[in-house]
């Protein structure tokens, strides 16, 4: 039910978006005005913003997704690629907003401070895992250098592009088969999740961990349950929210299918993310005292 009432409606449309995007050629005209903030900002390339925005907008694992289609189609390089992969992967603000903050916390007033929070840790990630030392090698791998350059990629796309009905086509059945393999791991892992509630101990510092690390939806909702404070449970649930679970690692595995991009980057980024957001969430909970 939480995948055909909530991801499918949602995510769906921005998959079948992002691939028609992607088939038409439209990338470049859309973002490649704004080159210089992207680089300054975030060393990314325009392509590279692309995955970014959509892992922001859409959620779980819609920056992976984006990222390994990028790089398949020869838009980004390895290393933009494994650099993207440590940062673009977010809650996407429906869930945020709609399913944390006022199904699971009931703390509507908590949305903003909430969205500040995991985004800064993303971003914090990010200069984390910044390739500094390598900024000339991405520059030269993602971008071409000249407009001559540019005139042939452009004629390339244009001698093998798709129509527009075949592009949506394509489109359509790739969107099918990425929300449909993303529904498969929920319910598999929700299922397994039935299994650890009766084999896990009732000690709340160890049973809620391990189901909110494994699949965060059911987790966030058991946590919710749980006799724990709501300064407790907000510290869990954000960090809990910002790695994902081992359900949105497995999802991201299976998006960078049929290409040679590892998950050890993701991982990476997902550890560092959810560390900057417990260190921050504590700041805020125990010294400033925000959340009560």
């Amino acid at each position: 039910m939480l995948w055909f009432y909530t991801l499918l409606p949602s995510m769906l449309p921005f998959l079948i978006l992002s691939s028609l995007i992607l088939h038409m050629g439209l990338l470049d005209p859309l973002l490649t005005k704004g080159e210089h903030i992207w680089r300054r900002l975030l060393q990314l390339s325009p392509q590279g913003a692309y995955a970014l925005f959509m892992g922001i907008l859409c959620g779980y694992p819609m920056g992976a997704k984006t990222t390994a289609d990028l790089y398949r189609k020869g838009s980004v390089s390895r290393q933009e690629a494994d650099y993207l992969l440590t940062f673009s992967n977010y809650p996407g603000p429906a869930f945020l907003l709609t399913y944390l903050c006022v199904g699971i916390l009931q703390r509507e007033d908590l949305a903003f401070l909430t969205c500040v929070i995991l985004y800064l840790s993303s971003f914090l990630t990010s200069l984390f895992f910044r390739p500094s030392s390598q900024k000339r090698e991405l520059q030269t791998d993602c971008m071409p250098s000249s407009p001559i350059n540019l005139s042939e990629k452009s004629a390339k796309k244009a001698s093998g592009s798709l129509s527009f009905g075949e592009a949506l086509d394509a489109s359509i059945l790739n969107g099918f088969l990425s929300i449909t393999k993303l529904g498969g791991y929920i319910i598999l892992f929700s299922i397994f999740q039935v299994f650890l509630k009766k084999a896990l101990p009732a000690t709340p510092w160890v049973r809620y961990p391990v189901l909110g690390l494994m699949e965060i939806t059911t987790g966030l909702s058991a946590l919710s349950t749980s006799s724990l404070s709501f300064p407790v449970q907000y510290v869990l649930s954000l960090s809990f929210t910002s790695f994902g679970g081992f359900c949105v690692a497995a999802q991201t595995k299976s998006m960078l299918s049929g290409t040679d991009l590892s998950l050890l980057p993701y991982l990476k980024g997902k550890i560092c993310c959810s560390f900057f957001t417990l260190i921050i969430t504590l700041f805020l909970v125990k010294i400033i005292k925000v959340i009560v």
